[in-house]
């Protein structure tokens, strides 16, 4: 399971939110615009603006699940250096996101996959107001996994996704990976990442 970081356990957090339906899809929709469609782990780099100090931690629910389990994943994103600022965001608040890895580093699951591609949603025409993170300020949001294989895969709109088939994954270890991600101007924006190790049972 993922540690606490030094210093962050007296920052101020927002309130925990799941992220879910209509606002998923918006932030999907960005993501795939922007080239960002896929799993996490390939990607080191760090695309912060001049929010170079923050700091994600992932958390699980157990660090073991029966076959079937629902897997509950927490991501937080605290700012652990000066007050900072990211570009205004037309689609709300950055967001978490996430995936799984199997033991041979292979992307098995992207939260907000599905088998048949969403249509691209187009958030307002106005950016929202720009986004300043203070010191200590704390973002926390917790996402759900039911254990099956499904990636962001590329297809077109309304059409099936042939990277999930929704099958349950096999017993063994997985690393989940989450971060969160934001619009940078035409390209996605994100901050560090982090992971946390998980067991499925026999």
């Amino acid at each position: 399971m993922g540690s606490v970081q030094p210093g962050m356990r007296d920052v101020q957090e927002s309130p925990r939110r799941s992220r879910r339906g209509r606002a998923a899809l918006m932030v999907l929709a960005g993501l795939a615009s922007a080239g960002a469609v896929g799993g996490l782990a390939g990607d080191e780099t760090a695309f912060v603006g001049s929010c170079g100090h923050f700091v994600t931690t992932v958390r699980t629910s157990e660090p073991s699940y029966a076959p079937g389990q629902v897997v509950i994943v927490t991501v937080t994103q605290a700012n652990d250096g000066p007050a900072c600022s990211i570009p205004p965001q037309p689609c709300g608040p950055p967001q978490a996101q996430v995936s799984a890895y199997n033991a041979a580093g292979e992307d098995v699951w992207d939260y907000g996959a599905r088998k048949t591609s969403p249509i691209q949603i187009t958030c307002g025409l106005d950016d929202g107001p720009g986004m300043t993170w203070a010191l200590g300020y704390a973002d926390t949001q917790e996402l759900d996994w039911g254990q099956d294989q499904c990636t962001q895969g590329i297809s077109s709109p309304l059409q099936p996704n042939p990277d999930c088939p929704g099958t349950q994954l096999p017993a063994g270890t997985y690393r989940i990976v989450g971060e969160f991600w934001w619009i940078d101007g035409r390209t996605g924006g994100h901050g560090p990442s982090s992971s946390a190790t998980i067991t499925i049972s026999r």
